[in-house]
């Protein structure tokens, strides 16, 4: 790999490289690399989290939750597990505005359980659904617990085909469902209740007399189908495997998959017993992550360009400020919009926003230490290559470089005030300018 497709790569999987990523994988093949990403178990390095060198409460503080994940993207140092992670929080969304901090925590726990493919190879999306599908945060977000034999709560099987699973429609526009297949699903979903007794440790528990055990019709099979069998029948319909492939994909690579991959993708995906590793490792080696090569096509979502900023920058969380911009970009950990979770793509970028991670980036320079180094005769060019070095040397096209490098040459650097200024200046404009903004 040369060090560009090391950087796509680790921004495509990750936050980003870090300098011992590029050492590392430069000039190495790009399955070695996928490999180590996918067998790897994480490790946090650096400094634990805390605000103003107060440890952090999770689950007292809404804050310090948000942190606390903010601070494992930060430190893993194989941060595919947390992108995983959060793939999975977008796909099925649950929001802390409607359950508890413990129900969230577990929640989160149990998808990254499943984002971990190093510690759990043998990981699959069946087993993932069925363990939502009983999860104490899911059952009552979406008001599970309160389905039961003959007064069918209709909500998360909704979600089971049209967000999960299926999708709505196929690519000929033809209906994957009707409202008898939602209705019948969510009779065999019914039976399942949360106890919060101990509000730090709620469970989810099955009643059978709340369980409507009747003969069932969900898309085009009939039994007295239970949570587990019900599971089964949805993943058994013919646009499940393409829907999942297409999310999978739309995470690492932009432009959409051609027939062939797509269908690769999914033969794999079934052939593995819809195992996740596999189809990860056929994505993250596929030639498209690496196009544009010379000139990153994909935006950094809010949830990608915080902590990516925090890594090549060397910061780690000492304070509440990258909750605040997460929440005002309008992507905040535990906090999706909707049931849907979050988009992706252009729709993370409009003049309020592209100001907000600007004013992060100048935020962050103000922790780090390089520009308490004054270095009286530095050239502009000089200043330039201290600033680029200090944000962790991220793609500039050679326009952005020109005009970045006319702003040292014109900037005042008389006294130490004007040259930290200068390279207070410099790692904003290279860090958070437009270039900064894709992968």
């Amino acid at each position: 790999m040369t060090t560009a497709m090391v950087d796509r790569l680790f921004w495509r999987a990750g936050y980003g490289p870090s300098a011992q990523d590029r050492a590392t994988w430069t000039g190495k093949r790009v399955g070695a690399a996928v490999n180590w990403l996918l067998t790897t178990p994480p490790t946090l390095v650096g400094n634990p989290p805390n605000i103003n060198g107060v440890p952090l409460s999770p689950t007292t503080s809404d804050t310090d939750l948000v942190l606390d994940w903010l601070d494992r993207m930060v430190r893993s140092d194989n941060p595919l597990v947390e992108r995983m992670t959060f793939f999975w929080h977008r796909h099925f969304a649950v929001s802390r505005n409607d359950v508890s901090p413990a129900m969230m925590l577990r929640h989160i726990g149990l998808l990254r359980s499943f984002g971990d493919v190093a510690n759990n190879p043998t990981t699959d999306f069946r087993s993932l659904v069925q363990a939502v599908s009983i999860d104490p945060a899911m059952l009552r977000f979406l008001t599970g617990e309160l389905n039961r034999k003959g007064h069918p709560n209709e909500n998360y099987a909704r979600e089971v085909m049209e967000l999960y699973c299926l999708g709505v429609t196929n690519t000929q526009g033809q209906p994957n469902y009707s409202e008898s297949d939602v209705q019948e699903l969510a009779r065999a979903l019914s039976g399942w209740q949360v106890n919060a007794i101990d509000p730090a440790n709620p469970t989810a528990f099955f009643t059978p007399t709340r369980w409507d055990g009747g003969a069932k019709g969900v898309l085009g099979q009939v039994g007295a189908f239970d949570t587990p069998q019900a599971v089964d029948v949805v993943l058994s319909h013919p646009n499940h495997a393409p829907y999942l492939m297409r999310k999978l994909w739309g995470e690492f690579i932009q432009s959409p998959p051609d027939d062939a991959s797509l269908a690769d993708l999914a033969a794999t995906y079934v052939r593995r017993g819809f195992r996740i590793r596999p189809v990860l490792r056929k994505i993250l080696t596929h030639r498209g992550l690496f196009e544009s090569i010379t000139e990153p096509n994909m935006i950094k979502a809010p949830a990608v360009f915080v902590p990516g900023a925090m890594r090549a920058m060397g910061l780690y969380v000492t304070g509440s400020g990258p909750r605040f911009r997460l929440q005002t970009m309008g992507q905040e950990p535990y906090f999706p919009p909707d049931v849907s979770g979050w988009e992706y793509g252009p729709a993370w970028l409009d003049t309020n926003t592209a100001v907000i991670r600007f004013r992060l980036v100048a935020e962050l320079t103000q922790s780090q230490a390089v520009d308490l180094i004054d270095v009286p005769d530095e050239t502009p060019r000089q200043a330039y290559d201290r600033a680029f070095a200090a944000v962790g040397q991220p793609w500039l096209s050679a326009a952005t470089v020109a005009s970045i490098q006319a702003y040292a040459a014109a900037a005042a650097a008389g006294s130490v005030t004007q040259r930290r200024t200068r390279l207070r200046v410099l790692r904003a404009l290279i860090l958070g300018g437009p270039d900064g903004q894709v992968m």
